[in-house]
């Protein structure tokens, strides 16, 4: 049996969608048609976050956002050379960066959608991420490595979204061209027959 054998995430079909509610704060049941959905809030917005992150990107249209006091970064020797390999990129995304004595570094922006939580921490992170990236890896690659660390901003399981906001969240998610994975590969969504449901009560055989 196909999972999606009709796109539970199109546009004709979002208007048929009944969203049943929220559970363990984390996971949202959608009915439609003879099955039961389950989304995974953090896996989906994940995934709405990256493709809006590239697609801005190839349009050049990510946005910067300055901070202020800027965020003081102590590196290591392996991440200030991580950090001079891949600046190019990190100026491209968002980032301005600029020596502050020795091996400190001063991040005065940030992409916009990390300005909320940026720190040094996911700064660090996002460049030890970038650790096996060999010579032979393409730009796009490495836009791509940054773009899903940047997947952190995604909101956390245990955080209770409205209606509103998750309405919004299926209506972004399903204008992406493969909304069922999230960018690290785990679904975004789960699906239950109606079928499978009343054999699991033995109403059927």
């Amino acid at each position: 049996m196909e999972l999606f054998d009709e796109k539970l995430l199109s546009e004709q079909n979002v208007k048929r969608h009944k969203l049943i509610g929220q559970v363990f704060d984390t996971y949202w049941i959608v009915e439609f048609q003879d099955k039961m959905y389950i989304i995974d809030q953090h896996a989906a917005h994940e995934k709405v976050l990256y493709e809006r992150f590239m697609k801005n990107l190839a349009e050049k249209k990510q946005t910067s956002q300055m901070i202020a006091p800027p965020i003081i970064v102590s590196l290591s020797m392996a991440e200030e050379e991580l950090l001079k390999k891949h600046m190019d990129r990190f100026t491209e995304v968002g980032f301005e960066i600029e020596p502050f004595g020795g091996r400190e570094y001063s991040i005065r922006a940030v992409p916009g959608n990390l300005y909320n939580i940026a720190s040094e921490t996911l700064f660090t992170e996002m460049l030890d991420g970038l650790n096996d990236v060999t010579e032979r890896v393409s730009d796009e690659s490495i836009r791509e490595r940054i773009a899903s660390m940047s997947c952190k901003a995604a909101v956390k399981g245990n955080h209770r979204l409205s209606v509103q906001e998750v309405d919004a969240l299926i209506a972004e998610l399903l204008t992406l061209e493969n909304p069922y994975n999230c960018p690290h590969g785990r679904p975004t969504i789960v699906a239950m027959t109606k079928y499978e449901l009343e054999k699991k009560f033995k109403r059927v055989l």
